[in-house]
């Protein structure tokens, strides 16, 4: 699971919260020092079980706020399990401030759960599509499980592949399904592969 701290979808809006305005709990999450994950991320360390050994030393009713260069939305889903509430903001480009409450998790972002699949990819749906993380999977896994994954996409539907590298063999098997590559964004530790059926 280390790897679901650096799973992160584009999100448009400046905000994350689906009520339509901040949480009453936040007021007692602006006093806390954030952890800033930014600096490690850059340096190619995955800092989950930094993030998680600071989440396990919060009492009900604390908080713990992470600064990353994403809006970490599968770490909120696992931490939402654990009971905490999260809201997000995009302070910047490349700047995202995650505010945690440990309250029993009934506000937080919310939206499709992980699912985990047989080779171990996890999937979610954001607003730009289906996304699965195949990184840390040993070949030939991540084809596989990308590869199923297509099969059930609806129609219209864009996958969103999140990977380590950029995976030479995939473009002639979505040629043979009948999808294709339509673009690709690399960054630290995440290759993103958008995939669309072709035309």
């Amino acid at each position: 699971m280390r790897k679901v701290f650096m799973m992160a979808g584009d999100v448009a809006s400046a905000v994350i919260n689906e009520a339509g305005g901040p949480p009453e709990w936040l007021s007692l999450a602006l006093d806390a020092s954030p952890l800033d994950v930014r600096s490690l991320l850059a340096q190619g360390v995955d800092p989950f079980a930094t993030v998680m050994e600071a989440a396990s030393g919060i009492e009900f009713g604390g908080s713990l706020v992470i600064d990353a260069p994403f809006n970490p939305s599968p770490l909120r889903r696992i931490l939402a399990g654990r009971g905490f509430s999260s809201y997000g903001r995009k302070l910047n480009e490349g700047h995202w401030r995650v505010f945690f409450h440990l309250d029993g998790g009934v506000d937080w972002e919310s939206g499709a759960e992980v699912d985990v699949g047989p080779e171990g990819a996890m999937t979610w749906r954001e607003e730009d599509g289906l996304h699965i993380d195949v990184r840390k999977l040993t070949p030939p896994n991540p084809m596989l499980a990308i590869l199923r994954l297509i099969e059930r996409a609806g129609p219209g539907e864009t996958v969103v592949v999140h990977h380590e590298r950029e995976p030479h063999f995939l473009a002639p098997e979505l040629a043979e399904r009948g999808w294709r590559i339509a673009r690709v964004s690399s960054e630290v530790v995440n290759v993103r592969l958008w995939l669309e059926r072709m035309s």
